[in-house]
């Protein structure tokens, strides 16, 4: 035989019997994947000292994430870009990273005070779906859950079964971070929480009087609020928010105030002498979430305050209160909730219409 076409011969044989052995390590990985599961689920759970109001209001704003994320922590060259909308459902950020890449997440649904879904996109690397759980316990605290879940296409199958030990870590490091931050903070600001939303105008049905500060106890509050409970009548099944009382005027040197009771329902009733009817503020403003006893509202107005100051907001609007608990159904003042709304502007801007 040409010794020429021995050699290719020969090399041609080999190539062959590497080819099949690439065939059978290909074709065995692809079975030993289809083994494997194609969904993964990472969760991990921790109770904090607050009630879910509070702690919902923490997590679903994306700005406080570097507070508490690990990821933030473990990554100096990450740079972040934020949305135009930061907290709550529609809320976005992106990310830049020499070493941990680039990406983006959103928040694409959420039940206030309950849940949060969001989305997170590794470029390059896919998409995980994160989901967020605060449960009340009986001792007034809050269950938090912090859930990933995804699945791999056939080939990277491999990839999950090291999820656990790649994201488990670091959610209970974010989820002990989250814990100790709301826990430190002062007792008067865990039974609170601050944040800045959006509100729609709805129609409302209020009476309005100017009385002093010792005048505003619970019968105030109740006989206005069932005067026009009795004028609305059938049209209160139309509720579309809590009770609430917007303060138009606040004097501290003669200790008076001008107060606007008021139920917000749609109705074709054109309101009376004592009963008017309006539209509530539609813009901006610094939402506070307080629980705990009326008369502790007085500390939540004083943080908003503080939030406005240090955060270059002013006043745009009337504050009101939303008294979101029913002290006919919930005795314990302790779990009473009330929250307040003030219209805001930017320092030197012009208010929402």
């Amino acid at each position: 035989m040409n010794p020429t076409k021995y050699k290719t011969v020969k090399k041609m044989k080999a190539l062959k019997i590497i080819l099949i052995i690439l065939v059978v390590v290909i074709g065995g990985y692809f079975i030993w994947m289809s083994t494997l599961p194609a969904d993964y689920n990472v969760e991990r759970t921790t109770v904090v000292d607050a009630n879910p109001e509070v702690v919902y209001d923490y997590v679903s704003d994306f700005t406080t994430w570097p507070e508490w994320s690990i990821w933030f922590e473990r990554d100096s060259t990450m740079k972040t870009v934020w949305g135009d909308k930061t907290q709550g459902e529609g809320a976005t950020y992106s990310w830049t990273s020499e070493s941990s890449g680039n990406g983006n997440q959103e928040i694409l649904a959420t039940e206030e005070d309950k849940s949060m879904k969001t989305k997170i996109v590794f470029e390059g690397m896919g998409e995980s779906d994160g989901y967020w759980k605060f449960e009340p316990t009986e001792d007034g605290k809050t269950k938090v859950t912090w859930g990933f879940s995804g699945r791999f296409p056939l080939y990277a199958r491999i990839a999950g079964q090291g999820m656990e030990e790649a994201v488990g870590p670091d959610f209970e490091a974010g989820l002990e971070n989250i814990k100790e931050n709301i826990e430190s903070m002062p007792k008067a600001k865990t039974n609170s929480a601050i944040s800045v939303i959006e509100v729609e105008s709805m129609p409302y049905y209020g009476i309005t009087e100017e009385i002093s500060w010792s005048e505003m106890g619970p019968d105030f509050f109740g006989q206005r609020f069932g005067a026009i409970g009795q004028y609305l009548d059938e049209d209160m099944a139309n509720m579309t928010s809590a009770p609430f009382a917007i303060y138009h005027e606040w004097d501290d040197e003669n200790q008076r105030a001008k107060v606007e009771v008021a139920i917000a329902a749609t109705s074709d009733k054109p309101g009376n002498e004592r009963i008017k009817k309006g539209n509530t503020y539609n813009g901006t403003v610094v939402k506070g979430i307080y629980m705990g006893p009326y008369d502790g509202t007085a500390d939540m107005h004083m943080a908003i305050d503080e939030y406005m100051v240090n955060n270059n907001y002013e006043m745009a609007g009337s504050p009101w209160e939303s008294y979101v608990t029913d002290p006919a159904e919930e005795p314990d003042t302790a779990k009473w909730v009330t929250e307040v709304y003030y219209p805001v502007m930017p320092a030197g801007g012009t208010a929402d219409e």
